[in-house]
């Protein structure tokens, strides 16, 4: 009987990857520059992230010219927040703490296929009850190009919730390996709270108005990020 869980995550790029592997290696071999690795890792995923999320969505949805201004707003603040709170916090981390980062980081490379024979993801696992949330909006559009919930307010919830949930993981989770002053982790809080908040901001001033096509095309495009896997 197989084990099917499910996850969110992304399928990395061979840039990313790349990154990841490098970062790895050098917290392996105990090398000075795993820090500068591990900034310049999230420097490339907070890129793609934000394409994904937010940049994607113009043109997916088609947007207005103000839906298309809030998105780039929100675009710009995520990436500088993300650039100044990982490069003061792991740059010059000990060697011992940043291979906790790895041993983390390693947890979430994950290949769709048993013998990794197919495509690599950073993937974290969610529980069922989420799981079935998701797999409820996904039914409810079934197979057709538009979507039109009945409870459009709680459709958007389920994103805001799947969005949190990515910075929680990819962004934040590598934090709790690391010693942090009181100041700088009240910079963190405070940095991550701005960056939900844009990516909310885009959720319920765009997408949540979105017409049943665009808003169609806007859920099909966010089940790449939504994987089951029975291993």
């Amino acid at each position: 009987m197989s084990d099917i869980k499910s996850y969110i995550g992304f399928p990395t790029s061979d840039n990313l990857k790349s990154h990841i592997n490098n970062f790895l290696e050098a917290a392996e071999a105990g090398d000075r520059k795993t820090g500068e690795r591990f900034v310049a890792l999230i420097d490339v995923l907070t890129q793609e992230v934000i394409d994904a999320l937010l940049l994607q969505t113009i043109e997916i949805a088609q947007l207005n010219s103000v839906s298309i201004k809030i998105i780039n707003v929100c675009a710009s603040t995520a990436n500088k927040v993300s650039g100044a709170l990982t490069s003061k916090i792991y740059r010059k981390a000990p060697i011992k703490e940043l291979q906790g980062v790895a041993n983390v980081w390693e947890a979430f490379l994950k290949n769709t296929e048993k013998d990794n024979s197919g495509d690599w993801y950073i993937l974290t696992q969610i529980d069922e009850n989420f799981a079935a949330e998701i797999d409820a909006i996904l039914a409810e559009k079934g197979d057709s190009p538009e979507y039109d919930p009945k409870d459009r307010e709680y459709a958007i919830s389920i994103y805001d919730r799947l969005m949190d949930l990515i910075i929680q993981q990819f962004f934040l989770e590598a934090s709790n390996q690391v010693k942090m002053g009181a100041i700088t982790n009240k910079m963190l809080n405070v940095g991550v709270d701005s960056v939900k908040g844009a990516i909310h901001a885009v959720l319920h001033k765009v997408v949540k108005r979105l017409e049943p096509l665009p808003l169609g095309r806007y859920v099909e495009h966010t089940t790449q990020f939504y994987i089951k896997l029975d291993h």
